[in-house]
């Protein structure tokens, strides 16, 4: 039997040895790291560029998040009963409340529903809309709102870095990374297109991006590395609905200049140039040394392009400082340019390059002079002379002198009263009219508060609108 001695002594050898055999065992650990090859000078540049990167993306996040709201659109049933028809996302872009979004993101439901970064869901309000653009301003009423900032859509480059924000499938404040794979794509209607029911043409012009874009996006931000909007997240080009990489935005200058006019006057004057245009070849461009332009194969006496010393077959690069390398970017920029304002545009004769100033016109006004009809303001309608014949079978067997709505503005008096682009007008409070001059001065003392019956004829169906003001 031990002492107490000597069991302290075997105990002091064990844990002596147990000791050791632990440094043994994590030397030989550290030893093992240690055979590792230390990163190369290069691959610290690369970690420390991807870091640098990570940071850009967080802080372009960190900026545009509280400012991307969350839309829902609602109708509501016979029965009483509020149905989600929609949901996309918007962005704030003015502490009074007002939100830049897409016209089709608001145009399907009969109530908005605005959910905001922090939460909140307020009661939203459709200011006016441009369904030639595909751009909506909603105006909501909240305090603590934080407006985005603008970026240079037109300083945009090929290959350079953005974010796309929103609430695609639902999912709030979903934030993903691509570049700018193209800028000034035309419409892109067609099998491909998803994300709309009837995307409007004339107007269309489109960022384009491989950052993931997905049904719910519409509306929301495009952003730089800075937070900045670019543009804004509108359709992509998919046969299954999800985001293959080819997503599409409008450029902020054009949807910053729409909104303007819709909260400035509730409706969105275009310029008119007075010119018929055509494509110029790519390998004339290449020959005068310039990234595309539009050449003019008419210019109408006596309109604004004339005036301004523009001749047929004149190349235009550039209108307002804004590239016009194609009809897309032309259009636009004639529709950017305020009538009654001075804009210059810049051309090419033979090989020389030149510039002019030109004073638009209003596009509604010019284009019912040319048919002899006439634009008014306060309804929001153009109306042109028109002849409908009455047939029996197939037999003509008289005719109705009337009006044609050539068109018709969003949210305008004649638009919230039910007319279409289309609808045949003969009677105007009993009475009928021989010329659009006519037309003009009744409603100039038309009691409109009281209200206006006009009977009309769409497609095979009669009947009759009261156009009242509220």
């Amino acid at each position: 039997m031990m002492s107490s001695a000597q069991t302290t002594s075997v105990l002091s050898r064990g844990l002596r040895a147990l000791a050791l055999s632990s440094i043994l065992t994590i030397g030989t650990g550290a030893s093992a790291m240690d055979t590792l090859d230390p990163p190369t000078k290069e691959q610290e540049r690369a970690m420390s560029f991807a870091n640098d990167l990570s940071l850009a993306f967080e802080h372009a996040s960190e900026t545009i998040e509280p400012s991307v709201v969350h839309i829902i659109t609602q109708e509501q049933t016979r029965h009483g009963f509020n149905r989600q028809v929609g949901l996309g996302s918007g962005v704030i872009v003015d502490t009074r409340g007002f939100i830049l979004t897409n016209a089709h993101v608001v145009e399907s439901g009969k109530s908005l529903s605005v959910r905001l970064a922090d939460g909140r869901e307020v009661e939203g309000e459709i200011v006016g809309t441009f369904a030639e653009s595909d751009i909506a301003v909603v105006k909501i009423e909240a305090t603590g709102l934080t407006p985005a900032q603008f970026g240079d859509s037109e300083a945009l480059r090929v290959g350079q870095w953005v974010l796309a924000i929103g609430s695609p499938f639902g999912f709030q404040q979903s934030v993903t990374a691509g570049i700018v794979s193209a800028k000034g794509r035309g419409s892109i209607e067609g099998p491909m297109s998803t994300d709309w029911d009837n995307p409007p043409q004339r107007f269309q012009e489109f960022i384009q991006t491989d950052a993931a874009i997905n049904p719910g996006n519409s509306g929301g931000p495009l952003v730089d590395l800075n937070g900045k909007v670019v543009g804004l997240n509108t359709a992509i080009a998919s046969r299954s609905g999800g985001n293959n990489g080819l997503g599409f935005a409008i450029p902020i200058d054009i949807a910053k200049a729409i909104m303007e006019r819709i909260v400035d006057s509730g409706r969105v004057d275009r310029g008119w140039l007075g010119i018929q245009m055509g494509r110029l070849e790519p390998e004339r461009a290449i020959k005068l040394g310039i990234d595309g332009g539009v050449v003019l194969d008419r210019v109408i006496d006596d309109g604004p392009a004339d005036r301004a010393g523009l001749q047929d077959g004149d190349i235009v690069v550039a209108i307002g400082g804004r590239a016009t390398e194609n009809l897309v970017r032309f259009s636009n920029a004639i529709m950017l340019a305020r009538p009654g304002v001075p804009v210059e545009i810049d051309y090419i004769r033979g090989d020389r390059k030149r510039s002019t100033s030109a004073v638009v016109e209003d596009r509604d006004e010019q284009q019912a002079l040319a048919y002899g009809g006439v634009y008014l303001e306060d309804l929001g309608i153009t109306l042109i002379p028109r002849q409908m014949n009455i047939t029996r079978g197939r037999r003509v067997v008289g005719s109705v002198e009337g009006f044609e709505i050539l068109r018709i503005v969003d949210n305008s008096l004649a638009d919230e009263s039910g007319f279409e682009a289309g609808d045949f007008i003969y009677e105007i409070e009993g009475r009928s009219f021989d010329d659009a001059e006519s037309v003009e001065r009744f409603f100039d003392r038309a009691d409109l508060e009281h209200g206006v019956r006009i009977k009309l004829r769409r497609g095979d169906a009669s009947g009759y609108i009261d156009l009242r003001k509220d």
